[in-house]
Order: structure tokens, then C-alpha cells, then sequence
């Protein structure tokens, strides 16, 4: 089979590697891909915003399914054209991928389903959303309603952060993802990530994992798309699992499928573990990024299979996904700058000798430069540049292998976090 992968980042290049795996695939294309992605699968000049010259290319090369992996695609309806042209994908159509694409919407679903979650108000104008804020307590949580590349999340710590926060959306640093903000009581608890495929009637677990947001060591400073991830995120306990599915996932798709816009693909839940016990902080239509590439790490079997059983509604007669007991941690190598303007241009070498001791180096903001020439090089092109994943019995052997893995690369215009799976690591050492 013949598969198109839409996307260009470290969560596609994760996903080409395993695909690439697959004894069922004859031909990977990417769009647009990247150079590492470039190791698995043949690139190509598609936008994958224009549903139309998707369906047009996967038409002349027989294409029999398209994987979307980032959020853009699915929230411009890229799914629904290809469904409407008989081609099978991987990922949500637009009305569904509205549980990432409007956190209003999904709000107002968890209200509609008895879904736990926090408290929220909804705002369309800055006058609305300054008298909201009076009916929550410090600290208040601000957000963008739309898409914001991970960023469009502010923890207010006193009323004039918060004052200061829905401002700065309201005046569009944000894009249009501030024409609309949700203010949200503050959680207490430890935050995890649980991931579910689901066909829009059968759901079944795929793995968990915890994010590191921040952009520096000891989680301060301002919000950014990850800087690195391990799975499986041990205290999102078996029965924590079983109750997410039970009180979150399983209720959302039930929701869906009733609203007449199932929800097909996977389903990323961002949730705080409370004292009361899991709630619902945000969805996602994709797979994480970076929690994807500890994933791909773990996963056994074959990706491809489990991707078209899903997209054509045959989730219920494959086997459930399995993972590798050992643990996967990913350490986000990033350009100097990030989160704000990063530093673009920078030259990176080192590669094959970070991986020559068992460890990947997924590729995300990368190119060639003077690509087509003798000596092309590989630079840093985006906010986060590299994604160096390892694996171990421990959370705490990953991360040493991950480090080991950082050190080797050469990468001058970057910076990392160094404390990648601090809490596990701690919980690991008794502390």
C-alpha cells in the first residue's frame, strides 16, 4: 500500500520510522516532509493546507491511506475531502477536530457530558473577559480558544498577569486564536497525558506520557510546543487509566458520534491528576509532539495496520496496541531564541554518533543547507530543532542514554533542558 504522510515535524518523522517498519507499506510519501524523514520516505511539494491538491496527488499515485499528523490539516477539513474522494485517513474530520481546534467547544462538551474538568469562562471581547475574571480565584489560567502552536496558554499568578494576558490575546499576538479566550480555574495536581484510538465507536488505550512545557530546567519560564517527554508516565496509574477512559475518553466519543460529527483517529487528553482524581485539562487531535516520538519508541506490532483498521472502522476486530515494558524519554534540542524568535541557520552535525549508542535522533526544525550541492549540510530551520530519544528499564536509564545521546551532538546555536524526567527520576531514587 501506498501511504502519504502529512507534515514535516518531529511527531512525522517519529511516525515515517515506524511506518517505514511496516510490511504492508510499498511506497511512503511525506508532505513536505523533512530531511530526516527524507531516511523513510520520498518528499514531496504538497501543501498539506490545500485539501484539494491532496485528494489530486493521492488520486495520480494510488494512494490507499493518508496519515495527518499535525493539527493544521485537520482543522481546515483536510480529512472530510479525502473521505469524500473514497481515500482512507488517519485523523479527524474539521467538525471533530474542533476538541483541539476551539477550547471553547470542548469546554462546553465536557459540560454537556458530566466530563470533569475545570472550571472556565468564556470571553469574545476584552470588556467580557476582565468581568469573568472576577468569578475565578488566583491562580487563574488564561487561554487562547484557537490554535497556538502550544503557546496561548498563560498561568496567571496575580489579577494584573491576568489583566495583562487577555490584553495581549485580545490585541492578536496570538492570531486569530485570541479572538476568543477561555479563563479557567486553576488545577492542582500532576499533569499527564493519556492517548486513545478510536474509529468513532471502538476506543482502546494508547499509552501515556508526560510532557515538559516549559522552557527551563526546573519548569519556569514561558510556555513552549515541549521540550521533551517520557513514557510511560508511571503515576498515571492502571486504575487512573481505567477511570480517564471510563469518565473522559469514552463519554467524549459518545458525545461526538451523537452530535453527528464522529471522531475518528486519536485522541490526545492532557489531564491533571487531582485529588478528586483525573480531569480533562485540554484535548488534541493528534498525536503529542514530542510524546509521539517516545511512543513510536514503545510500540510493538505494526503502525500501519492499526492506522487503516482505524480509518476504516475496523478497530474492533484488531488486536489492541502493544508497548515494550522499558521506558522512552525524548530531550528537545532547540534553536537559541525559542520560544520567542528562534535562531535559524545554525549547523548541526553529530548525528550518526549520537545514535551509534542505541539512542534516535528524531529530526523537526531542520534543512539542508545548499541543498542539491556538493557538502549540503544539515541546519536548524525552526523553533525546536532535534528530538533525542532513548529508551531503558528506567526512566532513569532513558535519560542518562538520552543525555549521553545530547552530549554528542553538535549542535552551537542550541540549547536543551537537562532535567528531562525529574520527577520520575526522583520517584525512581526514593527521594
Amino acid at each position: 500500500m501506498n501511504v502519504l504522510l502529512l507534515g514535516s515535524g518531529g511527531r512525522e518523522h517519529a511516525l515515517a520510522w515506524k511506518l517505514a517498519q511496516s510490511d504492508g507499506l510499498d511506497k511512503l510519501f511525506a508532505a513536505p516532509g523533512n530531511p530526516g524523514i527524507a531516511d523513510h520516505a520520498e518528499c514531496v511539494a504538497l501543501d498539506p493546507l490545500d485539501p484539494r491538491a491532496v485528494v489530486a496527488f493521492c488520486t495520480a499515485n494510488a494512494v490507499g491511506l493518508v496519515v495527518i499528523g499535525p493539527e493544521g490539516p485537520l482543522v481546515a477539513g483536510v480529512a472530510d475531502s479525502l473521505r469524500a474522494a473514497g481515500v482512507a485517513v488517519f485523523g479527524p474530520g474539521r467538525a471533530a477536530a474542533q476538541l483541539e481546534g476551539s477550547k471553547g467547544f470542548t469546554k462546553d462538551l465536557c459540560t454537556r457530558a458530566a466530563i470533569p474538568t475545570a472550571g472556565y469562562a468564556r470571553a469574545t471581547s476584552r470588556e467580557d473577559a476582565l468581568a469573568a475574571l472576577g468569578g475565578f480565584g488566583l491562580p487563574v489560567v488564561i487561554k487562547a480558544d484557537g490554535l497556538a502552536a502550544g503557546k496561548g496558554v498563560v498561568i496567571a499568578e496575580s489579577r494584573a498577569e491576568a489583566e495583562a494576558a487577555i490584553a495581549d490575546m485580545f490585541a492578536g499576538s496570538f492570531g486569530d486564536a485570541g479572538a476568543e479566550v477561555v479563563i479557567e480555574e486553576f488545577l492542582t495536581g500532576e499533569e499527564a497525558s493519556f492517548f486513545a484510538i478510536t474509529d468513532g465507536v471502538t476506543v482502546v488505550p494508547f499509552g501515556s506520557a508526560q510532557d515538559h512545557k516549559r522552557v527551563g530546567d526546573g519548569d519556569v519560564g514561558p510556555n513552549t510546543g515541549g521540550m521533551g517527554a517520557y513514557s510511560p508516565a508511571p503515576v498515571l496509574t492502571p486504575a487512573l487509566e481505567a477511570r480517564a477512559m471510563a469518565e473522559i475518553i469514552a463519554p467524549t466519543v459518545a458525545a461526538m458520534a451523537a452530535a453527528g460529527t464522529p471522531y475518528s483517529g486519536v485522541l490526545y487528553a492532557g489531564l491533571m491528576l487531582t485529588a478528586e482524581g483525573p480531569k480533562l485539562i485540554e484535548y488534541n487531535a493528534r498525536f503529542g509532539d514530542p510524546e509521539c516520538q517516545v511512543l513510536m519508541m514503545r510500540m510493538e506490532g505494526d503502525l500501519l495496520a492499526l492506522l487503516l483498521a482505524c480509518a476504516e472502522g475496523r478497530l474492533a476486530g484488531v488486536a489492541a496496541p502493544r508497548f515494550a515494558g522499558t521506558s522512552a524519554l525524548t530531550v528537545v534540542m532547540a534553536a537559541h531564541g525559542y520560544p520567542g524568535k528562534p535562531e535559524t541557520g545554525g549547523a548541526i552535525q553529530g548525528i550518526k554518533a549520537a545514535e551509534a549508542g542505541g539512542a534516535k535522533v528524531f529530526q523537526a526544525g531542520t534543512a539542508l543547507a545548499g541543498a542539491g550541492l556538493a557538502g549540503a549540510g544539515l541546519v536548524a530551520s525552526g523553533g525546536r530543532v532535534l528530538n533525542v530519544t532513548a529508551t531503558g528499564g528506567t526512566v532513569t536509564e532513558a535519560q542518562a542514554r538520552a543525555y549521553r545521546a545530547v552530549d554528542a551532538v553538535d549542535f552551537p546555536s542550541g540549547f536543551c533542558r537537562r532535567d528531562i524526567g525529574w520527577r520520575e527520576v526522583a520517584r525512581e531514587a526514593g527521594a
